[in-house]
């Protein structure tokens, strides 16, 4: 156990470190706090992203803090994920690709009693990666002759990542409930530049943007289970996270530039502005979940959750939110735990959907966004330790008429799901 407590803990010290930023370019991210990031283990991504009502002992659900009173007595989980993401961009007249592999979640779950469970980790909030360039030319439909040719580049770079600790209680037989207390930190930053290709007595503009945001928030759940005959149940959760105020400090620059000068440094302020007690307003959300399964063979599992992303203020971007609302379904089945020489029968295999109105409305239009998912879970011999594994098609949509354009992603990741026994001494040498 002790071995994997040190490689938490200097992950932990490091993980800022491993985790950067998506370098997958959707322009998207360009409003509010960037594009968000799925939540949950690669078990509950590969299960379409329902997690409300699930929760045992090997596997950490994070989504729902109720679930950590499933952690077994004397012992711990440690899970570290890394994922690998490919955007194809689709704007009705050309595409374009982008790739990135990075580090996904740092998470370890641990008993503090009898049916209490606590949890701590680092997971990613949001992405604010995008390059966005475009250049006017003699013929085009948006040429000026007064202007002549011109060329735009927009950049975003960073993004916000959520620290948390949990603690999960079963006060009573069936009955569990939870809460995680998160911090959110990080910084995004936003570059417009504007450069004139024909005339070179014409300033070249440069306009940017840093938001830095910090503070706390909670996340209450609660899970209640039903056992029913033959090792049957059903299970119902529910979770809330509340509108919450944070701490922002943002940075506005507008100035110019000489194409003489030759660098975009060497330039004329127009105007600064630092407001470092600025504040964002991120909005409350609620799920709701049902899964039905008989125990250590199979489980089917459904959610809905709604996020009130029209009453969050973000610096100017309000106009760019409306609610959210997402309904995500999966399955698992393991055709046999027990199974002493065909590894196939232990594996656990993962298959799931979604489907959601996204947060952002552009040009009167909301986004829509679906994905498939699989996965597996892949024991370890002699151990409850494991490897998981999943995959994901997506597609992010709006019409060409209204200027958006198609996204169509591929998300891969692999977690080593490490289970020990907490500070159990050696019985023999």
């Amino acid at each position: 156990m002790l071995r994997y407590l040190k490689i938490f803990i200097i992950l932990l010290f490091i993980s800022p470190l491993l985790y950067s930023q998506k370098l997958v370019n959707s322009p998207y991210a360009r409003f509010g706090p960037g594009m968000l990031e799925p939540q949950g283990s690669f078990k509950i991504i590969s299960m379409g992203g329902a997690s409300t009502a699930l929760g045992d002992a090997i596997n950490i659900n994070y989504s729902n803090p109720a679930s950590y009173s499933k952690v077994d007595t004397n012992s711990f989980v440690f899970d570290f994920g890394l994922d690998y993401r490919i955007l194809i961009l689709d704007d009705g007249t050309k595409t374009h690709f982008s790739d990135d592999i990075n580090f996904r979640h740092l998470v370890m779950a641990f008993p503090f009693g009898k049916k209490i469970g606590m949890t701590i980790g680092l997971i990613p909030y949001s992405s604010g990666y995008y390059y966005i360039n475009n250049t006017t030319k003699l013929g085009d439909t948006d040429f000026d002759p007064l202007i002549g040719e011109t060329e735009e580049r927009h950049r975003g770079n960073g993004g916000y990542n959520n620290v948390f600790w949990g603690i999960g209680i079963s006060p009573i037989k069936n009955l569990s409930i939870g809460a995680n207390m998160t911090f959110l930190l990080g910084e995004i930053k936003r570059e417009n530049v504007f450069l004139f290709l024909d005339d070179n007595n014409h300033y070249n503009n440069l306009l940017k943007e840093e938001v830095r945001v910090r503070g706390l928030n909670f996340t209450y759940g609660v899970q209640y289970t039903l056992d029913l005959k033959n090792e049957f149940y059903t299970t119902a959760g529910f979770t809330f996270t509340g509108s919450k105020k944070y701490k922002a400090e943002t940075m506005n620059i507008v100035s110019r530039y000489s194409i003489y000068t030759g660098s975009e440094f060497t330039s004329d302020t127009i105007s600064f502005n630092e407001n470092l007690n600025n504040s964002i307003t991120l909005p409350q959300s609620l799920s709701f979940g049902l899964a039905i399964g008989k125990k250590d063979v199979f489980t089917i599992t459904a959610d809905y959750s709604t996020t009130n992303w029209s009453e969050s203020l973000f610096l100017g971007y309000e106009s760019y939110f409306t609610n959210s609302n997402t309904i995500s379904f999966g399955a698992e089945l393991i055709p046999n735990k027990s199974a002493n020489y065909n590894i196939l029968n232990r594996i656990e295999y993962r298959v799931g959907g979604h489907i959601t109105d996204s947060h952002l409305m552009i040009n009167n239009e909301q986004l829509r966004e679906f994905g498939i998912t699989f996965g597996a879970g892949l024991p370890l011999n002699r151990t409850k330790s494991r490897i998981n594994v999943y995959f994901e098609y997506g597609n992010r949509s709006g019409s060409f008429e209204n200027g958006l354009h198609i996204e169509n992603y591929y998300n891969a990741g692999m977690s080593f799901s490490f289970y020990d026994y907490w500070f159990r001494k050696k019985k023999y040498n």
